[in-house]
């Protein structure tokens, strides 16, 4: 007889910081080997999390609302439609990012680890004696990939976007039109970057 296996899953979203849940059921994967949690949030829709079928494990890719990262990892289907609760860590930060099991075990863990979240982002980029070149290394890791996701463009319509270093700032400019936006080498950029749906110079 076949059983309807049913698992809640939670997330976070790294460009919107919503928290988002689902009911996935085994029967998900009917006739797929991927499926992809997309950010509910009006005008956003990102997908956060891929679940990809390999024989008999499931890949999990989750986009880390933390340290901008995709993390990866692995684990078998049995464990994953069975275990009580289920939970990854963002590497980095080392507080839970993903979530699955039963509804009110996946609630409880969930609200344990997003309490840790501002503490865990100021640890993350706390200041040192490199952290100028840090904090500017970090900002235009976000902004490729911002760009690479098509997530950059200018009020004329144009993707084409350099990026130039000036004074310590970070000035992204419009290849067509040459319109340009400045962006601050900040904590608080940083912050603003990490929960950025889009950027559009000129506006």
């Amino acid at each position: 007889m076949l059983v309807d296996l049913k698992r809640t899953v939670a997330y976070i979203c790294p460009f919107c910081s919503n928290i988002s849940s689902r009911v996935l059921s085994v029967f998900n994967f009917s006739g797929t080997d991927r499926i992809q949690l997309i950010c509910p949030t009006h005008n956003c829709h990102e997908v956060c999390v891929n679940i990809t079928q390999k024989s008999d494990r499931y890949k999990i890719d989750v986009e880390c609302p933390l340290c901008g990262e995709r993390h990866t990892y692995s684990i078998s289907r049995d464990s994953f439609w069975h275990k009580k609760i289920i939970t990854y860590k963002c590497p980095a930060a080392g507080i839970d990012i993903f979530f699955a099991g039963g509804e009110k075990d996946v609630e409880k863990k969930l609200c344990e680890s997003t309490e840790l979240y501002p503490e865990a982002l100021e640890e993350l980029y706390e200041e040192d004696e490199d952290e100028s070149f840090n904090l500017l290394y970090m900002i235009i890791e976000r902004l490729h990939k911002l760009k690479d996701r098509r997530r950059i463009s200018c009020v004329c319509g144009h993707e084409d976007v350099d990026f130039n270093i000036i004074n310590g700032n970070i000035i992204l400019t419009c290849a067509r039109c040459k319109k340009s936006k400045l962006i601050e080498t900040s904590e608080e950029t940083l912050t603003r970057l990490l929960n950025a749906h889009a950027i559009i110079i000129g506006d």
